[in-house]
């Protein structure tokens, strides 16, 4: 049996189906405000491709325009817990209203049901 693809190996370890996306983001915090490409995403967080630089740790809201969506997606509270050049990775701590089940909804219209 051939063995998965490095990239599908990580989101099996990690527990969450990734799926790769090419969003507009806007995100602001006390650490820098900016905008960046959402590159991948998953319903515990995502990938940002950025020229802001933040520090690990930084807290943001995020907002995401992705086509799917109406209304954007607004992640009320991430934290950064990577970066890695013009990339940085966010964790979703807090979903305000019905975000997270908007999330849910699009990520399961791109490919299988969300694991949490």
């Amino acid at each position: 049996m051939t063995p998965p693809p490095k990239d599908d190996k990580k989101a099996q370890l990690r527990g969450r189906r990734r799926v790769q996306v090419d969003y507009p983001a806007l995100f602001t915090g006390d650490e820098g405000s900016g905008h960046g490409t959402l590159t991948n995403l998953t319903i515990a967080g995502c990938e940002i491709e950025s020229h802001v630089q933040l520090p690990i740790g930084a807290g943001l809201s995020l907002r995401v325009q992705a086509p799917e969506a109406r209304p954007p997606i607004i992640i009320a509270l991430a934290l950064v817990r990577w970066k890695n050049g013009d990339r940085f990775g966010l964790e979703f701590v807090r979903f305000e209203g019905g975000t997270k089940e908007q999330l849910e909804d699009m990520l399961n219209q791109r490919g299988g049901p969300v694991e949490d």
